[in-house]
């Protein structure tokens, strides 16, 4: 467990770090809605794909990501200063709880074409490489006793319930097609599908009902009791991670765009008034064959040095009893429910309110589950350039984040949580984007008088 634990504040820092160092990796709030979002725009809803704006679109790359957590608050100011792990617990604030949650992600577009075969017809091809990093119900106070060199404490003791962890990595290869279903002098009802071919790199997972612990300084031991299922892909426990591997699934992306238009004066002829949209992103999930997974009994006493210089492997199999299986795995994909709805107030100022919701949950083992987040986004939009200010509650954040993105001709960049990352000395999440797209528009043309 001490090695899970390392792993996941490993994580933390880099993205922290990344974040500050390099600004680019993390999620694309607010830039997903723009009418020229092109194939970014295909990662909220295929229909997406029917786009008036664009007669074609390649993009060349465009990187993105999140993470989030309710267990640990960073000052953005503080973080150049920090180089260990130490250093981090020092500078940030703790709130530990029984059921602390750690959730991150990033997605790596690749090059991507998207065209429009007529004004009802359109299609696309995709490439994505994504990660997603779950750990759900970790008692904080576990995470404390054994970080915090400081902490004075003869003992703790913490008892965690329906723990559950997965590290996920695979690759993407899509195909979408959309079509005009509805249109008249009123409305535009658009759906589309994008059919995925999945393979795999590999996945860690970790879950248990229940798992206790005591600590006492005095031994410097841990005792456990309950269970502990462990399980990897093939390659994983050495380090080997690889597409190379056949590891494959298919997955489905549905969606539909319904438009009210525009009839005002001064209006575009594909203008609207209101525009909304409901999908089923990520539905389907990958096989692995030989996975590895071990279900140990944790009921032990161990010195916490065996953590030092032992893997997570040696320790578990040397101190715990465990039954191990090998057998073909799915890991299934963060399906969601995706729902938003844009209103145009003028034909270059826009409002648009945005819902992701996980459809799965992580009892579901093995998993990965988007953060559930509500979002509120006042945009300026014109043909080669773009501003939007998303103001956002995300899952497990126990706050509202406050971003800026920008989208000046062919490239993206921006970040959901920006501006709070600057302004608050307590950040428990932070997300970043930039992209690159070649994009051919067509000119929105005047109604008529």
């Amino acid at each position: 467990m001490k090695f899970l634990m390392k792993y996941l504040t490993l994580f933390l820092v880099i993205v922290f770090l990344g974040f500050t160092q390099k600004s680019i990796s993390q999620t694309l709030v607010g830039a997903q809605i723009d009418n020229r979002a092109g194939i970014r725009g295909l990662t909220l809803n295929p229909a997406n794909v029917i786009n008036p704006r664009l007669k074609a679109e390649v993009n060349v790359f465009t990187f993105s990501g999140y993470f989030g957590n309710d267990y640990i608050g960073v000052s953005i100011s503080d973080i150049s200063k920090i180089r260990s792990l130490d250093e981090l617990s020092a500078s940030s604030e703790i709130n530990a709880k029984p059921d602390n949650n750690f959730v991150g992600n990033v997605d790596i577009l690749g090059p991507s074409f998207q065209m429009n075969l007529s004004p009802k017809h359109s299609i696309a091809i995709s490439t994505r490489v994504r990660t997603f990093f779950n750990l759900n119900n970790i008692g904080g106070e576990f995470l404390e006793a054994i970080y915090d060199n400081e902490n004075d404490a003869s003992q703790f003791e913490v008892l965690m319930r329906d723990v559950n962890g997965i590290t996920h990595l695979w690759g993407e290869i899509g195909g979408t097609y959309g079509r005009v279903l509805l249109d008249n002098e009123s409305v535009t009802l658009k759906g589309a599908a994008t059919l995925k071919y999945l393979f795999g790199a590999g996945g860690v997972t970790t879950s248990s009902e229940t798992l206790g612990a005591v600590y006492f300084q005095v031994t410097d031991t841990l005792t456990t009791a309950g269970q502990l299922d462990y399980g990897f892909t093939d390659g994983v426990e050495s380090g080997e991670i690889s597409f190379g591997s056949f590891n494959s699934g298919f997955g489905v992306d549905l969606g539909a765009i319904f438009e009210i238009k525009d009839k005002r004066d001064r209006a575009y002829g594909d203008g609207y008034v209101f525009r909304g949209g409901i999908s089923v992103m990520d539905i389907g999930g990958i096989n692995y064959k030989d996975f590895s997974e071990t279900d140990y009994n944790m009921n032990a006493r161990i010195a916490l040095d065996e953590f030092d210089d032992k893997s997570i492997e040696e320790v578990l199999d040397e101190n715990y009893q465990g039954s191990k299986e090998i057998r073909d795995q799915s890991l299934a994909m963060p399906t969601s429910l995706q729902i938003f709805g844009d209103f145009a107030l003028t034909n270059k100022f826009y409002l648009s309110a945005h819902a992701s919701i996980s459809l799965r949950d992580h009892k579901e083992i093995p998993v990965s589950k988007i953060t559930n987040n509500i979002s509120v986004t006042p945009r300026f939009e014109s043909g080669w350039i773009a501003v939007y200010s998303p103001l956002s509650y995300r899952q497990y954040e126990e706050g509202l984040s406050w971003g800026l993105g920008v989208r000046l001709g062919p490239v993206i960049l921006g970040s959901g949580s920006l501006l709070t990352n600057i302004l608050s000395k307590n950040s428990r999440s932070t997300d970043a984007y930039f992209g690159l797209q070649i994009p051919i528009y067509n000119k929105g043309r005047r109604v008529e008088n």
